[in-house]
């Protein structure tokens, strides 16, 4: 997804995932949704990412309220009151292959040029068809910069 940041708090620093990399509250703008998010820049100085367009990887902390919907249903995704919390509804675009192991299986939900990548677990155990609309809210939302 493409984004434009339009205010990022540099004293906000916090390292998320597995390397530890630095991430910010930044507010961003872009086509299918905009709000305020977690950012985890390319650049040392996070200021220099304002008023760039970036594009960015989605990923959250949590799930919850998994559904399916029938139609009709407007896609898209809306920020909620807390920050880097949104309301999504999209469509289930593709799903990983059963595994013998038993390792879990993730389904690719396209919100526009958005997606985001569920497990099994965060959908509650529900596996729906491709090209269902389905409906969640994300919580902790983190945006990587894809030049990472």
């Amino acid at each position: 997804m493409i984004i434009t940041t339009e205010d990022i708090d540099s004293a906000s620093m916090r390292p998320v995932g597995y390397a530890q990399l630095p991430s910010f509250v930044a507010r961003f703008r872009s086509v299918p949704f905009s709000g305020v998010a977690r950012l985890v820049p390319a650049y040392d100085d996070p200021r220099e990412c304002l008023g760039l367009e970036l594009g960015v990887q989605i990923t959250q902390g949590s799930v919850t309220d998994f559904r399916v919907i029938g139609l009709p249903a407007t896609v898209g995704a809306d920020a909620l009151g807390t920050p880097g919390s949104f309301k999504v509804c999209g469509i289930l675009e593709s799903q990983s292959p059963p595994s013998d192991t038993g390792e879990s299986r993730y389904a690719f939900i396209a919100v526009g040029e958005a997606s985001f990548c569920l497990s099994e677990e965060e959908m509650g155990g529900l596996w729906p068809e491709p090209e269902s609309i389905v409906s969640f809210v994300a919580h902790d939302v983190t945006l990587w910069d894809e030049a990472l």
